[in-house]
């Protein structure tokens, strides 16, 4: 009996045993297990932020690609506008030197007409104008004799024949109502002077264009182009620099004018005043015309229209004198 016993608990110890051993290989499997979760989730979470780093990193070096190409697209943009910018400012300065040119055909047709045919229309115009003075005088004193009619005097300048001029030349500008006496003789020996120095300077080139001054209130701007053995004069043309010494016709015609100053170191018989006027002094023209006159000069009219400078070239016509 004892020994059916001892076995009984014999059986009881090694079933406990064999639990106990499990419970401990479960303990051990599942700290194992965690150790690994735990390290791989640790894995995970650096390879997760390593991913979210290098995004941080690719995004502003997308946005940097994106900015130069937009740079590039601009700057390619920006080069087509000024072809095009210059296209066009080519077009218009063309244009421009047609106008100019077809101006000045113009001007010279316009002095190239037959001097009668100047004489008729001005005779003509004349006529007109004392017609209407007769009749507005006629209105005015109604049935009244004839004899209480008041006189009607017309100024007359008489208007020589025009002859193109070959004596020394002083040349004036009428502008704005004002008179500045043009220093040409000054300006046209400084560039005699200054042109041998600017074509050695530069010899390489085809066209020249330079200026000198300001002398008596102008600047010359001058063109030159190349001829065997040198250099030709285009063209050159005045422009009214700042602070020009101008007066009004009072103090011009004055004892202490410039222009009387200047008029009086000159002969009447040697010299013919040409004056370059514009179309806003031509009233002013007819009081300089008639004072000149008077003064036994001889006086050549240059008229210009607004925003066209002074000028000269060796192919174009010499001024005509009345």
């Amino acid at each position: 009996m004892r020994a059916a016993e001892d076995e009984t608990n014999v059986g009881e110890d090694s079933f406990l045993d064999t639990t106990a051993n499990l419970v401990g290989i479960l303990i051990i499997l599942v700290v194992v297990v965690g150790s690994k979760t735990k390290l791989e989730a640790e894995e995970y979470g650096r390879k997760l932020a390593a991913n979210e780093a290098t995004e941080q990193l690719t995004e502003p070096a997308r946005a940097a690609r994106a900015l130069a190409s937009s740079i590039d697209e601009q700057a390619v943009r920006q080069r087509e506008y000024e072809l095009e910018s210059n296209y066009r400012r080519a077009e218009r300065d063309a244009l421009l030197t047609h106008v100019q040119l077809a101006r000045e055909q113009i001007a010279e047709s316009l002095e190239e007409l037959d001097s009668e045919k100047q004489k008729s229309v001005a005779n003509a115009r004349e006529l007109e104008k004392l017609k209407q003075e007769l009749s507005d005088t006629q209105d005015q004193l109604g049935a009244q004799e004839e004899s209480v009619r008041p006189k009607i005097v017309l100024e007359h300048l008489p208007t020589p024949m025009a002859q193109t001029v070959f004596n020394r030349e002083m040349h004036i500008q009428l502008r704005g109502g004002q008179v500045t006496v043009i220093p040409w003789d000054r300006l046209v020996d400084m560039l005699k002077e200054q042109v041998p120095y600017a074509a050695r300077r530069q010899a390489s080139r085809d066209v020249l264009e330079e200026k000198l001054g300001p002398i008596g209130g102008f600047v010359m701007r001058y063109r030159m182009t190349r001829i065997p053995g040198g250099f030709e004069l285009e063209r050159f043309e005045l422009e009214t620099a700042a602070g020009a010494p101008t007066e009004s016709m009072q103090d011009a015609l004055s004892p202490t004018g410039r222009l009387r100053l200047e008029l009086a170191s000159r002969k009447p018989s040697e010299t013919v005043v040409t004056v370059w006027v514009y179309a806003d002094s031509f009233a002013e023209f007819g009081e300089l015309k008639s004072q000149l006159f008077q003064d036994g000069f001889l006086c050549a009219a240059r008229p210009l229209p607004e925003g066209m400078h002074i000028g000269a070239s060796p192919r174009g016509t010499r001024s005509s004198a009345q």
